[in-house]
């Protein structure tokens, strides 16, 4: 029930407990409808999911989901096609036409575990990435580039995927992205966001807060905000030319503020593209829905091994840090985002301050 935060009014949202959503959704005051997949055939609607693949397309036809409501084959394989990580390069290079300066090193692209150990040979830790994966999953940070783990999963992702991607280690101060929206042939920027990735690069939370704080955020980090503009103008450009006659929706451009080698705090201008919905998005969707004027929050996601586990994390953070509102909207405080049934097992969750950002 995640959507119900950011879908459009009277939307209807895929369910598989139809009855247990609907009662939830009124308890939280939302104007959406939950529908099983056996009660679209025929149906014609804007399918808007997190994002496409021909697995979803085969799904929705097999629940006889009108052919013409959906992206084509082609369509999807084309998106499939910008959703290589091969597609930063093309950013990276476009933003340094734009900006007239190369603001960090651009990605490569290999063939074979030599050409990978040249690059780390040069560029020692060097990251190597699965051309397609997304939220920090297919990242493997070369420590050993002799073992037998290194080679095997190198000469995997070749195999299954036909290159992998080598960048150059990076002095990391800041993980941020910039949103856009794609609608009838153009991009047009829709919003900021902050957030934090896990020691295994994987994606774990983001800052829910006004715009204007997020910015502020990130300017604080980074001074120029002069570039952060040349950056995002240049962007715009280069996904109403790439993406937007493809794509119609949300989809973020993933960032970086680093130190360099001479100490300086420099942008990298595409660490991934993620031609979806974005955790980026939602959080702002949730601020501008949920939070108090003052207040800011971190949204997590986690995973429990159990309905049990759950439940007890739930009553922790119930009791530990008490939802506290006003008008509707979250001074502070836990909020579960997402209803839990017995074989639920990942918990969507807001936790909000007035003092600061504290972690689920």
């Amino acid at each position: 029930m995640l959507p119900a935060w950011f879908c459009c009014e009277d939307a209807d949202i895929l369910s598989k407990n139809v009855t247990e959503d609907t009662d939830w959704l009124k308890r939280m005051g939302l104007n959406a409808h939950p529908v099983a997949i056996n009660r679209l055939q025929c149906r014609h609607s804007l399918y808007r999911p997190w994002g496409w693949n021909l697995d979803l397309r085969g799904r929705l036809l097999n629940a006889c989901v009108p052919a013409n409501d959906l992206p084509t084959r082609k369509q999807i394989i084309t998106l499939q096609e910008l959703s290589h990580r091969r597609s930063s390069i093309k950013i990276h290079r476009f933003v340094a036409d734009a900006i007239g300066t190369v603001l960090s090193p651009i990605p490569e692209e290999v063939h074979s575990v030599d050409e990978v150990r040249r690059f780390n040979t040069a560029h020692p830790q060097c990251y190597i990435k699965a051309p397609w994966s997304g939220s920090g999953k297919g990242v493997y940070r070369v420590l050993d580039a002799d073992s037998r783990n290194f080679e095997t999963w190198t000469q995997g992702i070749i195999n299954r995927q036909g290159s992998i991607m080598c960048e150059q280690p990076l002095d990391k101060v800041m993980d941020f992205a910039m949103e856009f929206k794609c609608d009838n042939g153009t991009a047009e920027f829709a919003g900021y966001s902050v957030f934090f990735n896990d020691s295994h690069c994987s994606y774990d939370s983001n800052i829910v807060a006004p715009q204007l704080m997020i910015e502020k955020l990130i300017t604080s980090r980074f001074s120029h905000p002069e570039l952060l503009a040349d950056v995002r103008t240049a962007l715009c450009n280069i996904l109403t030319s790439l993406v937007a006659p493809y794509y119609n929706g949300y989809l973020g451009i993933d960032m970086m503020i680093y130190r360099g080698d001479d100490g300086t705090l420099r942008i990298n201008p595409c660490v991934e593209m993620n031609l979806r919905m974005t955790m980026g998005m939602v959080s702002a969707f949730i601020a501008d829905r949920l939070l108090a004027p003052n207040s800011t929050a971190t949204f997590r996601v986690t995973y429990h091994k159990s309905s049990k586990e759950m439940s007890a994390t739930i009553k922790r953070l119930s009791q530990t840090c008490p939802l506290e509102t006003s008008g509707n909207k979250i001074i502070s405080g836990f909020m579960p985002l997402t209803p839990t049934y017995g074989d639920s097992r990942f918990l969507a969750g807001l936790i909000a301050t007035e003092t600061g950002i504290t972690k689920l």
